[in-house]
């Protein structure tokens, strides 16, 4: 938090101890996130206590549309809980801005109508609110999904008027659609054979979304016929494969690259097989151009 201005932040409290919480109001950072109510009533009895007021979102469980949830955690506050709390928070010496907080389990990916869900979860608490956050984000196409965007940013802009029309504004992460596009993943092709082609790189130090999430990476120059190959890491776990199939117009040999696009988010990495760190360069333009 000290490298970021803390007015500008707004910070996800997730099991903080009282201390640290004036830790960050003494960095001035205003805005906070709680899904669930100790955390809740943690933050406001330390905030009453320093005199101070913040601004507050309230995150919780939007009604669900399948009853399978997968592996992800679902963070929140149940949406029929929430309304009551709203309520009360509304009439807090120690809030100033109230909103919600929700937010699918991975993205924005306009399964749902947003406008249909927030106003039969929130119907009754509308007029308490002045912050409306779906979270994130805006999805990008990998090789294994292409998500209609453009349905999506239809379903934002809906929500965006219903809730502008109750005086009630909209704040969202764009998440993916700005983090991936911007990062390339270049790896040198360390060796041919059999179809199968090893890069100096691995899936565990350069993008573990593709272990974690099964998000397969465009290649820059991919087409639909031509040399077809598998991309694999170099590291001995069988699970090391960035493409199992991908087709290229040119004939691959060591030394040669490999151009992955939308590598940024999330590119995190793990030391498994004593991986290094990937260097990161930051430029102005890719050196290539895009499709």
């Amino acid at each position: 938090i000290e490298r970021v201005e803390g007015e500008r932040a707004v910070y996800y409290l997730q099991g903080e101890r009282e201390d640290e919480m004036s830790y960050l109001l003494d960095r001035v950072v205003e805005w906070f996130i709680v899904d669930n109510e100790p955390e809740l009533e943690k933050v406001m009895k330390v905030v009453d206590e320093r005199g101070e007021r913040i601004n507050l979102f309230i995150r919780i469980k939007m009604r669900e549309h399948t009853i399978y949830t997968g592996k992800h955690f679902v963070y929140g506050i149940d949406w029929r809980k929430a309304s009551k709390l709203i309520e009360r928070l509304r009439g807090s010496d120690t809030i100033d801005q109230l909103g919600v907080h929700f937010h699918r389990k991975t993205q924005n990916v306009g399964e749902w109508s947003l406008k249909e869900d927030v106003s039969e979860a929130l119907a009754d608490s509308l007029k308490h609110l002045d912050w409306v956050n779906i979270g994130g984000g805006i999805p990008v196409k990998y090789a294994n999904s292409k998500p209609e965007i453009d349905s999506v940013l239809r379903e934002i802009e809906e929500l965006k008027d219903f809730l502008n029309s109750r005086g009630i504004k909209l704040m969202m992460e764009p998440g993916r659609f700005i983090a991936a596009p911007s990062v390339a993943l270049e790896a040198e092709v360390l060796n041919v054979y059999e179809g199968n082609v090893i890069l100096d790189c691995s899936i565990f130090n350069a993008y573990m979304d593709t272990y974690l999430l099964n998000i397969r990476l465009p290649v820059l120059g991919e087409s639909e016929r031509g040399f077809r190959y598998l991309l694999k890491g170099r590291s001995p776990d069988s699970l090391d494969i960035f493409r199992y199939s991908v087709y290229l117009d040119r004939e691959l040999k060591p030394g040669d690259k490999i151009i992955f696009l939308n590598a940024g988010a999330y590119n995190f990495h793990t030391e498994f097989n004593d991986m290094p760190k990937i260097k990161v360069e930051i430029v102005d333009d890719f050196p290539f151009s895009l499709p």
